[in-house]
């Protein structure tokens, strides 16, 4: 398992403090595996049925819940989270207004872009050449202010165990 700060490091390096805007990101990004651009499509459409201006980590959780198998899916189910619970979620989140910034026509906030960085300095640590699901799960994970963390928190969902079972999961 990668320690929170030597994450954050390497996404500090990496994206020189976060600077770095969401086209660059993500056009620099990793491939991502079907799956992952599959969880990505879902998060992306779950804006419009919210009415949410962006997409945030919430969002992400969701899209990984819509694949309906894997190992995000496995442990977030076994942890009581469902598609119903984080809809009912999302449909009582209000989003201010925060810098987001537009991707293939999709408004980004930073929590998803963080997530993203995050679950690729997790695939390089492993020395995997793509982004998984497991990998954005824990990038997601690793979010410590956001939206998933609240929901996460609404919930009692302790993040430090699911990041352990997904990591021993990876191993």
């Amino acid at each position: 398992m990668i320690s929170a700060s030597r994450l954050n490091r390497t996404i500090r390096l990496r994206y020189n403090g976060g600077a770095m805007n969401a086209e660059s990101l993500l056009s620099s990004m990793m491939r991502t595996t079907p799956r992952c651009t599959q969880a990505l499509t879902y998060a992306k459409e779950s804006l419009a049925r919210f009415g949410h201006s962006h997409m945030t980590s919430a969002h992400l959780i969701l899209g990984l819940l819509m694949l309906r198998s894997g190992i995000p899916f496995n442990v977030l189910q076994g942890f009581g989270l469902s598609i119903e619970s984080v809809e009912s979620y999302l449909s009582l989140l209000r989003l201010c207004t925060r810098e987001s910034t537009v991707h293939d026509g999709v408004p980004v906030g930073e929590s998803v872009r963080t997530a993203l960085a995050r679950g690729e300095a997790e695939a390089q640590a492993r020395q995997h050449t793509y982004l998984g699901t497991d990998h954005l799960f824990l990038g997601i994970l690793a979010e410590e202010n956001g939206e998933a963390a609240d929901l996460f928190t609404s919930v009692h969902v302790d993040r430090d165990k699911l990041r352990s079972i997904v990591s021993q999961e990876l191993a």
